[in-house]
């Protein structure tokens, strides 16, 4: 399992479901929801700034972060999907969300439900997206409208799909893997 740490006498709290890649750090006021994937070298920070309350079925791909900023809690909802490289600071995305590699969502921003933030897109602090749209650019603005709900992307693994093929040692399968947890 990854690595955890207490800050202020606050200390991460994940699901039993969720799965932690072994270089992923949690620091302080941190929870994550069930059946939640967070990737190799993804940092998330809750620190003095504020809180991180990560949803049920949430995948973070690698090398992304996350954190709080002064006044302002992040939150990701249930069924995100956080593409590599993004950072994200003290913002809201709602439910359904992709949000793909090499974003940026800054301060205070909100992310309407089943949206897609495009690769590399510059969300601005304090900028407010309704649900089902399609963002991208820098500065970020709605490119169009998503009909119906977002499909999850096919390069986003699934929890249980990476718990069941578990490599304990790095030497083959642990079949008897069921806690979901490296």
């Amino acid at each position: 399992m990854g690595r955890l740490y207490s800050y202020r006498g606050a200390s991460p709290r994940l699901a039993a479901s969720a799965l932690l890649a072994d270089s992923a750090e949690l620091v302080g006021d941190v929870v994550v929801g069930e059946d939640a994937l967070i990737a190799g070298g993804v940092r998330i920070t809750g620190d003095s700034s504020g809180a991180v309350r990560i949803g049920a079925r949430v995948t973070i791909l690698e090398n992304t972060v996350l954190r709080p900023l002064p006044d302002s809690d992040l939150v990701i909802e249930d069924d995100v999907v956080i593409g590599p490289g993004a950072v994200l600071q003290g913002c809201h995305v709602g439910s359904g969300t992709v949000v793909e590699a090499g974003a940026l969502l800054d301060g205070r921003c909100r992310i309407g439900t089943e949206s897609l933030v495009g690769s590399g897109a510059c969300v601005k602090q304090r900028s407010v997206f309704p649900a089902r749209s399609v963002i991208d650019g820098s500065p970020a603005e709605v490119m169009g409208r998503l009909r119906g709900p977002l499909r999850r992307p096919d390069w986003a693994p699934r929890s249980g799909d990476l718990a069941a093929r578990r490599l304990p040692d790095g030497h083959g399968t642990d079949p008897g893997a069921t806690s979901g947890r490296p």
